[in-house]
């Protein structure tokens, strides 16, 4: 599967078409409203061109955000909408990767601005664009790579189309550049730290009732630092579906089943180097009985990595109960993984699960370990403070699954090899406090300690222990 044109001739020709469109409409315009799946509020999400903000009436409240989120086009047959999220985040490692990084005392600023438009030309077209600024100041030894700087690009631009097939059965159909997000972001999410990942390529989504399927054809969409000069990953592309069914259940309520074909010339394992060819399937599975809820998470990968075989595997399960309590409304977690490791490090089966295109953080706020050949045990404890205030906190124990196979960060690129003893990789413990006065701003302080176990201190370079401190203002709009 090669491309045929570069990103930028796609991006130009899915403006062009945007126009296009615009200019002579697409047949059957609604009268009042546009119905279908999107018909219910959904106030602001992680990913904007999932929003959907319907006609409300009118108060001192929500005048604002109304007449920006929701201006009536074509007589009412349509409208627009427009965003801004605004982020302005301070860190400062004492010691970053466990002193594999640079010391920085005086720590860093991250500074980033995503805009965004939305038309909904009528219940049969629509157009999404969305562009992001992300800059780093202030940090020793400069930009890290990929996560930091993007100046100005597109994460998203795409046209939509979507038809009715039956009473409870709508198609979309979007071609362009697009954010994929699923599930609980363990296998495709939109690695929310400074810069945002997307892909270009074909999405189908069908709705049938109570049920979601999606498919997908994509290529990664590479990160350059510049001004509009992101380009398609040649290297990196994927196929695959993922359908949502909701239940109307006393226990189970949701079941979500996945299929991904991920295609990478070019992987680094503890193994070795080589190209990637790995099919993963997989299932997960939500409940909830009074205050109690969970979610049981299992998958399985083929293929073949440098010309061997490939036989990796996940589980995860996560149980949480909700003390009754309006006014603290404390939450109570309890969380653990396994996923498998290489097994022998000098034959041709990996064995290393790989999470391909997941969060950036995902276990605890610095997530150094990720979520290959790793065993981990996560109790949680939230609580409100305040009517606006709510602390989180969190402990982490992690152990590798295979002393043959090394740690990986949180997309499954490896960062310290294998050695021979120390199963014990280290714990975490993680305090965050939000303060959220309005659904427009939110103001959150992190602290983090790492300490290192037995494999980290087998590790001579690794000199010290991870320290962080952290404070984020986020305004969305």
């Amino acid at each position: 599967m090669k491309p045929a044109i570069s990103l930028r001739a796609q991006q130009g020709l899915t403006a062009i078409a945007l126009v296009v469109a615009l200019q002579i409409g697409v047949p059957g315009g609604a009268k009042a409203q546009i119905t279908g799946p999107d018909s219910v509020a959904t106030g602001h999400l992680a990913n904007s061109a999932e929003e959907y903000w319907p006609a409300v009436k009118d108060t001192l409240h929500n005048r604002f955000i109304n007449r920006i989120k929701h201006l009536p086009i074509r007589s009412g047959r349509g409208f627009m909408g427009y965003g801004l999220h605004l982020r302005e985040t301070y860190e400062n490692y004492q010691t970053y990767y466990w002193g594999l990084g640079p010391t920085d005392r005086n720590g860093y600023l991250l500074h980033r601005a995503i805009g965004y438009a939305d038309v909904r030309w009528n219940r049969h077209f629509r157009a999404y664009a969305e562009a992001n600024s992300s800059t780093i100041s202030g940090r020793t030894g400069g930009p890290r790579p990929v996560q930091d700087v993007n100046k100005l690009n597109f994460n998203q631009l795409f046209a939509e189309l979507s038809w009715p097939l039956a009473p409870r059965a709508h198609l979309f159909v979007r071609l362009g550049q697009q954010a994929l997000q699923y599930g609980q972001g363990t296998l495709l999410d939109l690695r929310d730290i400074n810069v945002r990942r997307s892909f270009m390529g074909a999405k189908a989504i069908v709705y049938l009732g109570n049920t979601r399927v999606d498919g997908l054809a994509m290529w990664l969409v590479r990160n350059d630092p510049g001004f509009f000069d992101d380009g398609r990953d040649r290297t990196q592309w994927l196929l695959g579906g993922w359908l949502t069914h909701a239940y109307q259940h006393r226990l189970v309520t949701r079941l979500d089943l996945v299929y991904l074909y991920v295609h990478r010339d070019r992987t680094l394992f503890n193994q070795g180097i080589g190209a990637e060819r790995r099919h993963t399937a997989g299932s997960s599975l939500y409940y909830k009985r009074g205050h109690w809820n969970g979610i049981t998470e299992v998958e399985g990968q083929l293929g073949h990595f440098a010309g061997g075989p490939i036989k990796a595997w996940k589980a995860a399960q996560l149980v949480a109960y909700e003390v009754p309590s309006p006014k603290w409304r404390p939450v109570f977690t309890l969380q653990g993984a396994l996923s498998s490791g290489d097994r022998n490090a000098s034959d041709d089966e990996l064995n290393t699960f790989n999470p391909l295109y997941p969060k950036g953080i995902y276990y605890g706020y610095v997530d150094n370990v990720g979520s290959s050949n790793v065993l981990v045990a996560h109790p949680r404890a939230d609580v409100n403070l305040a009517p606006q205030i709510r602390l989180l906190t969190g402990y982490y124990r992690f152990w590798r699954t295979s002393l043959q196979d090394g740690v990986y960060v949180p997309n499954g690129v490896l960062l310290l090899p294998a050695v021979a003893t120390g199963r014990f990789i280290g714990e975490m413990y993680d305090v965050i406090l939000a303060y959220n006065p309005t659904p427009v701003l939110t103001m959150q302080a992190t602290g983090v300690y790492f300490r290192r176990g037995p494999y980290l201190l087998n590790q001579p370079a690794l000199t010290t222990d991870i320290y962080y401190g952290g404070l984020r203002v986020t305004v969305r709009i």
